[in-house]
């Protein structure tokens, strides 16, 4: 009897129908928030990709998670998908990207994102592109982005277990070098507090991402036209977002 019950349970998929994983670094939740079809959403970028979601996908629900725990969330199918999640191979065996030859499909990117480097105003830290010089200390970055992954293998990576929320004192203190951060709720916050002043931001990006909607295989698998139809969807209405914001001197 255990075992049919088993059975039925793994039957059955484990994600809440529709619900979507979106990060606040850390376990802080931003200030600011908007209402989309009566949820409320932080982040403009999230609120925007909800709403054209719900376009779609009427029922959709979303959950703020810190990273980690959404990208936790979403490999053991508690929940559909991630609204903005950047593609590796190695997340690719986890997660549902919408792929064109087996490599994600740039037309239906969500967005492109730098993740900027601050570092103290009097740092001798420069970044080139491929290789940093003038470290000391390392920097850091959130948990579980793939930034992380990119300055540990460039040997950049801080060896000290830092909070992020703290990185303007860190830095202001000289304890780290730097820290590298996408725009956002996080940035937002970081320049209002008063020991911003002595941080500058190096001209060139760690890199810049483009960021995918993924869902957990087991939902496209189940709803694969589905999928395509969101994917598809988001593209369309992102191309109609950048349209409308073209002014006549942007336009050749």
């Amino acid at each position: 009897m255990r075992c049919s019950f088993m059975l039925l349970l793994f039957a059955f998929p484990l994600w809440a129908a529709e619900t979507f994983c979106y990060d606040t670094p850390g376990d802080t939740v931003p200030a600011a928030a908007e209402m989309v079809a009566g949820q409320q959403v932080f982040g403009e970028h999230n609120a925007r990709l909800a709403s054209w979601i719900l376009q779609v996908l009427p029922d959709a629900t979303f959950i703020h998670q810190p990273w980690q725990r959404c990208l936790s969330h979403a490999r053991d199918g508690k929940v559909s998908g991630l609204l903005s999640i950047g593609y590796t191979a190695e997340r690719a065996l986890w997660y549902q990207f919408p792929l064109r030859d087996g490599k994600p499909d740039p037309a239906l990117a969500l967005y492109e994102v730098p993740y900027d480097i601050f570092v103290r105003r009097d740092s001798q830290v420069q970044w080139d592109g491929t290789r940093f010089s003038g470290l000391q200390y390392g920097l850091i970055t959130i948990k579980g982005y793939l930034a992380e992954q990119k300055l540990r293998e460039l040997k950049a990576l801080s060896p000290l277990a830092l909070d992020i929320q703290h990185a303007v004192e860190l830095v202001a203190k000289g304890r780290i070098d730097g820290f590298v951060l996408p725009p956002g709720s996080t940035e937002q916050q970081f320049r209002h507090q008063p020991a911003f002043a002595q941080i500058r931001q190096l001209d060139q990006p760690l890199f810049t991402l483009p960021l995918y909607l993924a869902f957990h295989p087991g939902f496209c698998q189940q709803e694969a036209a589905r999928c395509q139809q969101i994917w598809q969807h988001l593209a369309t209405q992102r191309a109609l977002l950048e349209a409308q914001s073209l002014t006549p001197a942007d336009i050749d």
